[in-house]
């Protein structure tokens, strides 16, 4: 596959906006239902390029921590890959800095 150029997203992020719409933790069903109906600036699209099967949506329900491209990521939804980010704010420790100091501690 040629890379997107697109921000990429955990597809937990997708599947939480499927969970406020239909107001519970989406079905196999329901969230295929609404990734197929979905409604991008008043048009409907399919939110992956094409319609996904029942069985797609259960499969995807299933890698919640997966990342895939997104146009509609939202700032706080982008992964940013560690190695590859931008100076860090102060109040941002990256995870694996913070498991060495806890594991740091545990040895005191």
């Amino acid at each position: 596959m040629r890379p997107t150029g697109l921000p990429k997203m955990m597809i937990g992020f997708v599947i939480r906006r499927c969970a406020v719409a239909v107001g519970h933790d989406p079905s196999p069903e329901e969230f295929a239902q609404w990734a197929n109906e979905y409604r991008e600036a008043g048009r409907r699209v399919s939110l992956f390029g094409r319609p996904i099967s029942i069985d797609e949506a259960r499969l995807i329900l299933k890698h919640r921590g997966r990342p895939v491209s997104a146009r509609s990521a939202a700032p706080h939804e982008i992964l940013v890959d560690e190695a590859a980010a931008p100076a860090r704010l102060q109040n941002v420790m990256s995870l694996s800095e913070a498991r060495e100091r806890r594991a740091a501690k545990a040895k005191l």
